[in-house]
């Protein structure tokens, strides 16, 4: 069986999880995701993804928030550190399994939470540079 590279999980739970139209706004909305993950932990980032999600098939920032959460639920299912079906797992549930992590598990998932919003970030990033979106100064060197 071939071994797969843990970023090319990554790269392709990113392209899922990034909407056929990449904006200025939603490029800076995705850094944002980022920062608030560091500063404010999983379960509140996750708090707030979901109360600005719509369907993930929804046009605009709604369905694109929809398609994060999903996206990061999907992930930490598959990673076994959220039981259940993603389809299945409404944000009550998520927020019961993420508050009853210990530590451990909590921080695993912390850390592959940051790993896809980074991913999807970079990729809006590239996304709005093809399509002629001017380039932002977010510092990074």
């Amino acid at each position: 069986m071939p071994v797969k590279r843990i970023d090319q999980g990554m790269a392709v739970a990113a392209v899922n999880a990034l909407p056929r139209q990449v904006t200025g706004d939603l490029r800076t909305r995705y850094r944002q995701l980022r920062v608030m993950l560091h500063s404010a932990g999983l379960a509140a980032s996750y708090a707030y993804i979901a109360s600005k999600a719509g369907d993930r098939d929804a046009p605009g920032l709604p369905g694109a928030y929809g398609k994060v959460a999903h996206a990061l639920k999907e992930r930490l299912v598959d990673l076994r550190l959220l039981t259940g079906q993603a389809d299945d797992l409404g944000t009550p549930e998520v927020m019961r399994q993420l508050g009853g992590m210990d530590p451990v598990t909590y921080a695993r998932a912390s850390a592959e939470a940051a790993a896809l919003v980074s991913w999807l970030s970079r990729l809006a990033s590239a996304v709005a540079a093809e399509n002629g979106l001017p380039e932002e100064n977010d510092g990074a060197t």
